[in-house]
């Protein structure tokens, strides 16, 4: 039988690029600073920038790719878990609320 080697995927992943994710149910009628799509961008091999949780306040923070599981250090600004495991080279999937993200670019 055949097994496929999942290490194939983090050779050729590309992780530059812009990743976004629509909240669902997000009504900002009332409050346009409340952002209903939220979105990483990876800037290079450590640096990510990320507008995340309806905030309209753009985080820049290091990450770390381990396996197929991207991990964002937390800051002072950043102060909770942000993770992803990579589904493919178009699709990530939070692991704190298994939420798809897609790349826009």
């Amino acid at each position: 039988s055949c097994s496929e080697d999942d290490s194939s995927i983090n050779e050729t992943f590309d992780i530059n690029g812009k990743f976004i994710h629509v909240i669902d149910d997000c009504d900002n009628s009332e409050d346009p600073e409340v952002n209903c799509t939220e979105f990483i961008e990876f800037i290079d091999e450590s640096k990510v920038s990320v507008l995340i949780g309806g905030s309209d306040i753009v985080y820049i923070t290091s990450y770390k790719i381990t396996d197929l599981k991207i991990e964002f250090e937390k800051t002072e600004d950043l102060n909770f878990d942000v993770s992803f495991v990579i589904n493919s080279d178009l699709i990530l999937k939070r692991i704190e609320d298994g939420n798809i993200w897609e790349k826009v670019e």
